[in-house]
C-alpha cells in the first residue's frame, strides 16, 4: 500500500536528518515519561485505586491510540510498536495486579518465603525490564520509520544515536 510511495535512497536531505534526530531526541524522552505515571500509581495510598485506575487508563489510551510516537511506529514499524507497547502494557498490567494482589501474604502463607520487607517494588521494576530492553534497542530503528513516514526507505548508515 504505502511501499509505492517510498524511494530507496542511501543519502537523505540535511532538514530531513536534523527532523529525525530530533524526532528520536522526543521519543526518549515520552518514553521514559509513558512509564512514570504507571510507578506513580504504584505508590500512591490504596483509597484512590478505582479514581487512579480510570485516569491511568484515559491517559493510556491516548498513549497506546493517539500519541505521535504510538502512530508513527504503528503506520510504518508495527514489530517495533509491538515490542514497545505490548511490554508497556505488561508492566502496567503487573503494575495494577502488584496494587490489588497481596503478594507478601502469597508468599508467606503459600509458598513459606518470608521476604525481608515489601518485595512489591522489585516485582515491578521486572514487570518493565522487557521495556527496558525493547527502548533500548530501538532508537535507529524510531528513526528509520520516521524517515519512513517521510517517504524515504533509507539504506545506509546511521549515527551514533544512543549518545545523543
Amino acid at each position: 500500500m504505502m511501499s509505492t510511495n517510498i524511494k530507496h535512497v542511501s543519502s537523505l536531505p540535511d532538514d530531513i536528518i536534523a527532523k529525525a534526530e530530533q524526532f528520536v531526541i522526543i521519543y526518549k524522552k515520552r518514553m521514559i515519561w509513558y512509564v512514570i505515571p504507571a510507578f506513580s500509581y504504584f505508590l500512591m495510598p490504596e483509597t484512590l485505586d478505582m479514581l487512579a485506575v480510570m485516569l491511568l487508563g484515559g491517559f493510556y489510551t491516548y498513549v497506546f491510540c493517539f500519541s505521535s510516537i504510538s502512530t508513527l511506529l504503528w503506520r510504518f514499524d508495527r514489530v517495533l510498536w509491538c515490542q514497545l507497547f505490548m511490554s508497556l502494557a505488561l508492566g502496567l498490567g503487573a503494575i495494577v495486579f502488584l496494587r490489588l494482589f497481596d503478594l507478601t501474604h502469597w508468599l508467606i502463607h503459600s509458598v513459606g518465603f518470608v521476604p525481608d520487607g515489601e518485595v512489591k517494588h522489585i516485582y515491578a521494576i521486572i514487570a518493565f525490564t522487557p521495556l527496558v530492553a525493547a527502548y533500548v534497542d530501538s532508537f535507529k530503528k524510531v528513526e528509520l520509520a520516521f524517515y519512513k513516514s517521510k517517504g524515504y526507505n533509507y539504506i545506509g548508515l546511521l549515527g551514533n544515536l544512543n549518545g545523543m
